[in-house]
C-alpha cells in the first residue's frame, strides 16, 4: 500500500452479505467448529449448519454443495458485484442479478477462484473465455487456486452462465424467504453492532495500521493500493473473511463476522506478572539473533506475509524461510491465521514487546541474584 494515501473506507450492511455467507457456511459443514457460536439462535455453527442442511431438498443442497464448495466458491463471487449491480435488500438484488448481462455474471463466478492476489482475467476478455472452453480451462489451471477436479465443474458454470444464474437465485431466494427472513431484524442488529466495533477497532490501532494489516493480504501483484475499502459485516460468519476485488472500481470488499481475529486477540497474552522461564528467554534471543530473522520481524510489522512471499522477498528458500519462522512462531509473538486456502504469519507487536520487557527483566533479576 502507498505510504502516502490511504484508500476510502465505507461500510456497507446488507442482508445479501448474510445470504451469502450463511449459503458458504452450510457449504463448508465439514469443517465448522462446535465453538463456533451463532450470535442469533445460540446455537453452535455445526449444529446449526447440521440442521439447516437436513431442511433442504435433494436439488438445493446439490447447487449449494456446488456454488459454494469450498475449494472453488463460484457465488462468492457475486460479493464483488453488490454495490454496483444490486439494491441493499434481497429482492432488490434477486431483481438486479436477472437485469446483469451474463458475460458480468459469468465474471464473478470465475472471479472467486483467485482469492489472494486479484481476479483479473490475464489478457482475456470474459466473452473469450466463455466462448472458447479449452481457452477457460488453461485459465483456470494457470492462473487460478482451484484443485484439478473441480476445474471442468467451474469451466461448465462459466460456459452456461444462464443456467447457473436461475439455480443461483432459487438458492438465494429460498434462503431470504424460507430461512433468514423471519429473523433479518435480530440480524441487521449484529450487522451494525459489528460495524461499530471495527470502527472502535480502527481508531483504536489506527487507519493506516488496520488497513494494511488486511487490504495487502488481498491487493493484487503489482497493485498499489485500492481506492476504496468496502467493509461488509456479516451476522453468519464466525472468524472467516471473505475479500473479493471489483477491478471497475478498484476497489476491495471485505465480508467479515464478529468472531474475525483482526477485532479479537489470536489468543491470550502473557500476563505482566508472569514471569519467562529461561527457555522463554533463550527461545527468544535465539530468535532474534540472526539478521534474517530480524528482517522477517520487520518485513512483519508492516502485515502479515504468508511463507512463500517472505521467501521470494529475501531470496530464501521455502525450506530456509520455514524454518526461520518456526523460530520465532517459538517466541509466541508470531503465530499462524488460515484466510481460506493460506496460512499466514502475523506479528502480535504488543506481544513482543512484552516478551522483550519479561526478558530484560529477566536478565536483570539475575544481575541483582550476583
Amino acid at each position: 500500500m502507498a505510504e502516502d494515501r490511504l484508500p476510502k473506507i465505507e461500510f456497507i450492511i446488507s442482508p445479501v452479505f448474510d445470504v451469502l455467507t450463511a449459503l458458504a457456511a452450510v457449504g463448508k459443514h465439514h469443517e465448522c467448529a462446535e465453538s463456533e457460536i451463532d450470535p442469533i439462535t445460540g446455537k453452535s455453527s455445526r449444529e446449526l449448519i447440521k440442521q439447516l442442511r437436513s431442511g433442504l431438498r435433494p436439488r438445493l443442497l446439490i447447487n449449494l454443495d456446488l456454488f459454494f464448495d469450498v475449494d472453488v466458491y463460484p457465488g462468492l463471487g457475486l460479493v464483488s458485484v453488490i454495490k454496483d449491480w444490486g439494491a441493499l435488500d434481497v429482492p432488490g438484488f434477486l431483481q438486479a442479478l436477472y437485469r446483469m448481462p451474463l458475460s458480468e455474471f459469468a465474471r464473478a463466478m470465475l472471479s472467486y477462484g483467485k482469492i489472494y492476489r486479484g481476479n483479473q482475467l490475464f489478457g482475456h476478455s470474459i466473452e473469450e473465455l466463455m466462448f472458447d472452453q479449452q481457452l477457460l480451462v488453461e485459465h483456470i489451471e494457470q492462473n487460478m487456486s482451484v484443485p484439478a477436479e473441480k476445474v471442468n465443474t467451474l469451466a461448465e458454470i462459466i460456459m452456461h452462465p444462464a443456467a447457473a444464474r436461475d439455480d443461483l437465485a432459487e438458492l438465494i431466494e429460498h434462503f431470504w424467504y424460507v430461512i433468514m427472513a423471519p429473523e433479518a431484524e435480530k440480524r441487521l442488529q449484529v450487522q451494525e453492532q459489528l460495524a461499530e466495533k471495527t470502527k472502535a477497532k480502527m481508531k483504536e490501532i489506527g487507519e493506516k495500521r488496520f488497513l494494511v494489516g488486511i487490504t495487502d493480504m488481498y491487493m493484487s501483484d503489482g497493485k498499489d493500493a485500492y481506492d476504496e475499502v468496502i467493509m461488509a459485516p456479516s451476522s453468519y460468519y464466525g472468524d472467516g473473511v471473505i475479500g473479493n476485488e471489483n477491478p471497475e472500481e478498484n476497489s476491495l470488499i471485505l465480508v467479515y463476522g464478529a468472531q474475525i481475529k483482526f477485532l479479537h486477540p489470536n489468543r491470550p497474552g502473557i500476563e505482566e506478572d508472569t514471569p519467562l522461564s529461561l527457555e522463554n528467554v533463550a527461545n527468544l534471543y535465539n530468535a532474534l539473533g540472526d539478521q534474517f530473522r530480524l528482517k522477517i520481524v520487520r518485513a512483519l510489522a508492516e502485515r502479515p506475509y504468508y511463507g512463500q512471499e517472505l521467501a521470494k522477498l529475501f531470496g530464501l528458500s521455502n525450506a530456509t524461510i520455514f524454518y526461520h519462522l518456526s523460530m520465532l512462531v517459538k517466541t509466541g509473538a508470531v503465530h499462524l491465521e488460515r484466510i481460506e486456502h493460506r496460512v499466514y504469519y502475523v506479528l502480535d507487536i504488543e506481544q513482543l514487546q512484552q516478551c522483550l520487557s519479561q526478558a530484560n527483566a529477566f536478565l536483570l533479576e539475575l544481575d541483582k541474584q550476583n
